[in-house]
């Protein structure tokens, strides 16, 4: 790779930003540095240092929409023009709420917010002032937002207890421990480890959140069983269940995750694709729950810059998209081009791996074949190959494929392709993956 010009400014970052950059995950590990865009189109990266990258990272998920696509550009042109005001809502606020709850019907009514964060922080306390309980159960390695109130168990791992709960482990320093103390972890997909901790905590559990594809975690699925076991316990428990769709929602049909699990949580995440790149979340769900917010009720979920209209403008554009025939016919046509086109290159240069994708969203397990262990966090940790991840990512830069790592964990990043990549953009993809793979045979 080149990068002279990234480099450079990545030094001058350095003196404004702690580790130079913006975000901590803007350094794409694999390579240890950031990328400095200067510019991007449709399904294309372009970066200060003059090259031209087909990008496969899609800003973390935020851009299943792709980059300047025309409609998304037309729609914020236009809220430009009326004077892109924010803290008040307009006509297009509840025609974009009505496509929205067209959509994914199961969310009956919402609050805008502004990231997922938001979004999951909101869901948490929406649940307890409606249960006037706790504690939140959740799922080892999932992820949902960094904040006290959950941010637990994605980037450490205790050990597995044999009933398949584990010890809460803060994934930052800087929580208090009186917040772990409300959070409690079971092992994902082992509804009886969930059983175990409602029967433990019974009377006191305001919600089990969890995410449906786990793609925090590489791309493991919940099983059907999993999920309406869940939706089962929590009904049973008199608690609400929160699905995390945050980078789920959107990413395939029908009505995203849960219209694929065929349930209805009481309340549901969305952020990332909803907006093509505009900072845009919300919380949403029953009516019943979400009623209970300020000021008709008792629980506080606002915000300065929620629902800005530039915002709204671009998700309200995204989900008329989203609904037009065809439009998951394309993004079906092309991950499947692209996962299998992979999975024949991995077996012809001979080299141990697999895709798991779903939707728009993939990720690439290195080390191993049977993508069934995707779903065993622990034991595809042991078999997980880093050291292919990162010689494929840096690979693929070198070709003009931009992939990112955000860590140097034995866990693949999430990847994905916006709906502006076409056919040939995959075609173009292959050959020069080939060549990649084709330069990792010695790994083997």
């Amino acid at each position: 790779m080149k990068l002279e010009k990234s480099k450079a400014l990545w030094e001058e970052g350095k003196q404004y930003m702690p580790s130079g950059v913006s975000a901590g995950g803007r350094v794409n590990v694999a390579c240890g540095m950031p990328h400095y865009i200067d510019h991007a189109h449709g399904a294309r990266l372009y970066t200060v240092d003059g090259e031209e990258f087909i990008d496969y990272h899609g800003g973390s998920g935020a851009s299943m929409f792709g980059h300047d696509h025309p409609r998304v550009k037309a729609a914020i042109e236009e809220c430009l023009s009326r004077g892109f005001f924010m803290n008040y809502d307009s006509e297009k606020t509840l025609e974009f709420a009505k496509n929205f709850t067209t959509l994914v019907p199961t969310v009956e009514k919402f609050r805008l917010l502004n990231s997922g964060t938001e979004a999951t922080m909101a869901a948490i306390r929406i649940a307890r002032g409606y249960t006037g309980k706790n504690i939140i159960i959740k799922m080892d390695g999932h992820f949902h937002g960094m904040h006290e109130m959950v941010w637990y168990n994605h980037g450490k791992y205790p050990p597995m207890g044999p009933d398949g709960i584990v010890e809460t482990a803060p994934d930052s320093n800087g929580i208090p421990a009186v917040f772990t103390s409300l959070v409690k972890v079971a092992e994902f997909n082992n509804l009886d480890a969930v059983a175990k901790l409602v029967e433990m905590y019974h009377g006191d559990i305001a919600a089990i959140i969890l995410e449906p594809v786990v793609f925090n975690m590489g791309a493991a699925e919940a099983s059907p069983e999993f999920v309406h076991g869940i939706r089962k316990l929590c009904d049973e428990e008199g608690c609400c269940m929160i699905m995390d769709e945050v980078i789920t929602g959107m990413r395939f049909r029908p009505g995203s995750a849960q219209g694929y699990y065929g349930v209805q949580p009481d309340l549901t995440t969305f952020a990332k694709a909803i907006g093509a790149g505009m900072s845009i979340s919300l919380v949403g769900g029953k009516a019943e729950i979400m009623d209970i917010c300020s000021p008709g009720g008792t629980v506080g979920v606002s915000g300065t810059y929620s629902g800005n209209q530039l915002a709204v403008w671009a998700a309200n554009e995204c989900v008329k998209m989203a609904l037009e025939p065809g439009f998951y016919d394309h993004i079906e046509a092309v991950g499947g081009k692209l996962f299998t086109g992979m999975e024949a290159l991995m077996k012809k240069h001979g080299l141990p791996g697999h895709v798991h994708g779903k939707g728009a969203r993939f990720a690439i397990y290195w080390g191993y074949d049977d993508p069934a262990i995707d779903q065993d966090l622990r034991k595809s940790q042991q078999l997980f190959r880093r050291d292919m991840a990162n010689a494929f990512i840096n690979g693929a830069l070198d070709n003009g494929l931009y992939f990112h790592s955000y860590w140097d964990a034995p866990i693949p990043s999430h990847c994905g392709f916006s709906v502006q990549h076409t056919l040939e953009d995959i075609d173009i993809s292959l050959e020069k993956m080939d060549k990649v793979m084709a330069g990792m045979t010695s790994m083997v």
